[in-house]
């Protein structure tokens, strides 16, 4: 019997104001959310028998989507933020089959990793060449195995370039090392610490992500944004899909999808890259410009140009409005005239704030990052790499310098 354990607790604190309204296994890559995404790969490649989710945060919302797609799974609470050791031994109590393969939701990943992973013997883990491997657990190799991980060890002290991605396969018998887990000295159950305790005992197998297959962690905003972009690029394979109503005055160009019910009004230009979803409403004189993702009953209304940028479902910018390189949270109404600014005046990369401290995106773009049912005023500006909490109200005429945080009020 095959079983997938699938970690789903953590609240992701980077990737905030996003997760503020949703938890991190929920977002939205397109057409599809990360778990989603994991439950379909797993269900093409590793065929499990049962599926064990363990959730902690917003577990309910988790459940109810669950059953919104019909997805059979048992969803498990976590019972406390202890590590993804503990989440790993938390799923273990629950799971029957004798081979496990245990995921990390937080990761965007190709089919053929999963190919790959689904087609190893147990115990193995999965790896991914990096130029950053400081950021992640680094895989320790050793006559070319894997003999250990070093957590984010410092910038030029990494044992390779290997990282650990996020997958572990194992059977039933190898459930002990997660069991006997001894904390950590940063008060948590580590998994990385379970898996080096194994290759004590066992060759631990490294399957390393395919060449030209896609991994991504998904732990800050921006990541989110070129996730999307391949996504993307897999719809748009087989070329452009029109379901939906399209003015004869509008105008669509190179690769599009435009989903059935969405509404592509007079005067409009949409250039792909683009996907335009259900219920979706665009124009009139609008302007949509490649690798733009506007998801289900979103709204680019009249005089709005958006560029590169997700709208979540029942996110608006009516009227006037530029977005750009930006994420706009679900139920978002943005008001007339109000500007995300994607580009610094001296042209330097755009940096953010993550967890209190500020990061360089790497990025010359990036807009905004408004979490869920924020409100904007008429004219409001934004400057690159602000982060609008949820919920957040944003009086007109403002310009927004500073990030907002969750429930706040900016009048200037």
């Amino acid at each position: 019997m095959k079983s997938l354990l699938v970690l789903a607790a953590g609240k992701g604190e980077r990737l905030r104001p996003i997760t503020e309204t949703r938890p991190k296994p929920l977002i939205p890559v397109v057409n599809e959310t990360l778990l989603s995404r994991h439950l379909r790969l797993a269900a093409k490649y590793y065929h499990p028998d049962e599926i064990v989710i363990v959730s902690s945060y917003m577990k309910e919302k988790l459940e109810q989507y669950l059953s919104e797609i019909g997805v059979e799974a048992e969803v498990v609470d976590q019972g406390g933020e202890l590590g993804t050791g503990h989440a790993i031994r938390v799923g273990l109590e629950r799971v029957e089959g004798d081979e496990i393969l245990v995921v990390y939701s937080d990761t965007y990943v190709g089919e053929g990793v999963y190919k790959a992973v689904s087609g190893a013997e147990a115990p193995s883990i999965l790896a991914y060449s990096t130029d950053k491997p400081w950021e992640y657990g680094v895989i320790v190799v050793r006559d070319e195995g894997f003999a250990g991980i070093v957590e984010k060890p410092e910038p030029g002290k990494e044992p390779s370039n290997l990282i650990f991605a996020g997958m572990i396969k194992i059977s039933s018998e190898h459930a002990k090392y997660f069991q006997e887990l001894p904390l950590s000295p940063r008060g948590e159950y580590e998994a990385t610490d379970a898996l080096t305790a194994m290759a004590m005992d066992y060759t631990v197998g490294i399957v390393r992500v395919p060449d030209g297959e896609v991994w991504m962690d998904i732990g800050r905003p921006w990541d989110l944004l070129d996730a999307s972009r391949h996504r993307l690029e897999e719809l748009l394979k087989t070329g452009r899909s029109i379901e939906g109503e399209v003015s004869p005055h509008a105008h669509l160009e190179g690769p599009v999808i435009v989903e059935e019910g969405a509404r592509i009004k007079p005067y409009t230009l949409v250039v792909g890259p683009a996907y335009i979803g259900a219920g979706a409403e665009v124009g009139p004189h609008a302007y949509i410009r490649p690798w733009t993702v506007m998801l289900r009953d979103s709204k680019a209304g009249h005089s709005t140009e958006v560029k590169a940028s997700i709208l979540f479902e029942g996110a608006k910018a009516p009227h006037l409005s530029y977005v750009g390189d930006s994420i706009v949270g679900e139920h978002v109404n943005l008001g007339a005239g109000t500007v995300t600014a994607n580009l610094r005046f001296d042209k330097g990369t755009v940096k953010m704030t993550v967890k209190g401290k500020r990061v360089d995106t790497g990025r010359r773009k990036l807009g905004a990052v408004i979490g869920g049912y924020a409100q904007t005023g008429i004219n409001v500006s934004i400057y690159p790499g602000v982060k609008i909490g949820s919920h957040a109200l944003i009086y007109p005429g403002c310009t927004v310098k500073r990030d907002v945080e969750r429930g706040g009020v900016l009048k200037c």
